[in-house]
């Protein structure tokens, strides 16, 4: 649930600095960049963009506890960068 709050903290701010600069197209340009990275960031972390018998050689050898901390981490990037994809693509349409 924090990282939820933390996610909207940070598109409060992006329409802060875009209502400051009077330029709106700041707002979809700051969250999207926000949600295109945290989405990167936490594919890299799930091992999304390994092939089949990388990724189970990796899960072999890492321990369940470390498993679990990685798509934990995972899980509240991803959490993190949802509403900034979600604002991103809405306010994206109505600019337009």
């Amino acid at each position: 649930m924090k990282e939820l709050i933390i996610g909207l903290s940070i598109v409060v701010v992006a329409l802060i600095i875009s209502f400051i600069s009077s330029d709106f197209t700041l707002l979809y340009k700051i969250t999207g960049a926000i949600a295109i990275i945290s989405l990167i960031v936490s594919a890299l972390l799930s091992g999304a963009f390994l092939d089949g018998d990388r990724l189970g050689r990796n899960l072999q050898s890492e321990s369940k506890e470390d498993r679990n901390q990685r798509f934990s981490l995972t899980n509240s990037i991803l959490l993190i960068g949802l509403p900034n994809l979600l604002i991103s693509v809405v306010s994206y349409f109505l600019m337009k």
